[in-house]
């Protein structure tokens, strides 16, 4: 190998760490609330059951809402006239800690399925002028056949 093609093959092997080396570090570290787990509890078909999802949080969140979607074959419902679950210690997470949001499903099925839910969750970092800020997941719903 000529010295041009060694300089140039030293060239791109550098172009090439500094770039994994670089995406690395700027690659985005989630924080903020998530699901301890994305399976929901099995439910049975045509029978409304009050399933809870865990989150946790590296940083203290507060003013929490979590609002889940179903499709047409899964309805959710919350308790009382609320359009949205907190948790079931207030609507403020500590890092360190659990809690849980409940909400109730009724999945019309006749065979067994695996429903995908899509999750809302909107906190603030509790100070003063925090901004309320938006994270969406997907949570899945396993649902028996109908007996």
């Amino acid at each position: 190998m000529g010295k041009g093609r060694r300089v140039l093959a030293a060239t791109m092997a550098g172009i090439s760490l500094a770039s994994v080396a670089s995406s690395a570090a700027a690659a985005p570290r989630f924080t903020g609330p998530r699901p301890v787990t994305q399976l929901l509890p099995t439910v049975d078909p045509n029978d409304p059951t009050w399933v809870g999802v865990r989150w946790t949080t590296d940083r203290r969140v507060c003013d929490v809402k979590v609002t889940v979607w179903g499709n047409r074959s899964v309805r959710v419902d919350y308790a009382g006239r609320a359009g949205y679950a907190s948790f079931r210690r207030g609507d403020t997470l500590r890092p360190g800690r659990t809690d849980v949001t409940a909400f109730r499903v009724t999945a019309r099925f006749d065979r067994p399925v695996w429903a995908i839910l899509a999750a809302t969750i909107t906190y603030d970092h509790c100070g003063r002028n925090s901004r309320t800020l938006t994270r969406n997941t997907g949570l899945l719903l396993p649902v028996r056949g109908d007996t």
